[in-house]
Order: C-alpha cells, then structure tokens, then sequence
C-alpha cells in the first residue's frame, strides 16, 4: 500500500514539476517576445544634415535646382532616404537624376536635392501640400540616426507660384548599447515617423 502511495506521489510529483516548466517556460518567453522599444535621443540634426540654402524654394526664383540636403558624417556612414522620393533628385554628370534611378543609399557627403521638377513627369507644385523626407543614418548596417524632414509651401510668391520651406520635424539618434548598436527593425522606424507626424 505504502509502494502505491510513493508510486502515485512520484507521478504526481512529476506531473506538477513538468507543468511549472512548462508555465515557467511560457512565462519567459512572453517576456523575451515582448517589444522591446528603441533607446532614442534628440540630437541636433546639423549632425546628420545641413540644409544650406532653405529661404523658401520656388523653380522661377531660386538659386539652386531644388531645396539641398547635404549629409554629413564620416566615410562610413550612409543614409536611407525614403518619403515622397519622386522628389528627390541628385547631380551626376552636371545633371540632375532621380534618386529612384540612382538610388535610395547615399553616402555622407553626397548632396541631394528636393524638387517636383525631378519626377517623371514633375509634379504640379500647386497640388503640394506637404512633403515628407525621411532620411536613416546608418552604420555598419545598423540604423544610428533618423532625421524627418516636412516640406510645405510657404507663401504665393509674385509670380502667382507657391515657395516651399523644408522644417525639420525630428532628429533622433539611437545610442549604442553596452558597445553594440541596437537592433532597430523597419517597424521600429515607421512606429517612430508616426509619433512625429501626428
């Protein structure tokens, strides 16, 4: 009789121990599988981008061929630029290409700019509204920056056109964590555009 006991307190035993692992187990990993949000600073965005000319850009008026972005930072560093990227052009050869042509990647230093005129066909600048830029530094791969850039008209200018002004709306840097760069998904990125456009 005392064997049955032993016997059955074992298997009940057993049976509690698996089910702690098991809802030990469930418990971790509901932890690990929740999100994990970036750690996000603001920094200044002349650490990403300069926008050197920025007085109100208009085809019949202005200096330049469109609003400039020029990116900064060392050899290593790259930029992401996605948004209303119909707009965005860069120099090759003395001209003027479309970065859907030549490429959404540019390295700093490069210079790219904002103009309707660039599309194909261009686009109708009384139809703007506004514009938006997002621009992902990266290094290494990984995401270590972001700077949000809306572009809006700014006033009828006397040729009857509209001037556009590029804001700066966020610039945000994602520090290094204990030495590694955080791992920041696509997701994380567009979670972050969102806050800032409300």
């Amino acid at each position: 009789m005392s064997n049955i006991i032993k016997v059955g307190g074992l298997k009940l035993l057993f049976i509690c121990a698996s089910l702690g692992w098991i809802l030990l187990g469930s418990g971790c990993e509901s932890k690990t599988e929740e999100e994990v949000q970036p750690e996000v600073v603001s920094v200044p965005a002349e650490e990403m981008i300069a926008i050197p000319w920025n007085e109100g850009w208009s085809p019949a008026i202005s200096v330049t061929p469109g609003i400039p972005f020029e990116l900064r930072g060392s050899d290593e560093i790259a930029y992401d630029l996605s948004g209303d990227t119909d707009y965005l052009c860069v120099e090759i050869e003395g001209r003027l290409e479309s970065i859907g042509k030549a490429g959404t990647s540019r390295k700093a230093g490069e210079i790219v700019y904002w103009t309707p005129l660039c599309g194909e066909p261009s686009a109708d600048l009384a139809e703007i509204e506004t514009s938006w830029v997002t621009l992902v530094r990266k290094q290494e791969g990984y995401p270590t920056g972001l700077v949000l850039v809306g572009i809006s008209p700014e006033r009828e200018n006397g040729n009857g056109g509209s001037t556009f002004k590029a804001n700066i709306i966020a610039s945000l840097a994602f520090p290094q964590q204990d030495g590694a760069y955080q791992d920041i998904s696509d997701e994380d990125l567009r979670g972050l555009e969102a806050e800032y456009k409300k």
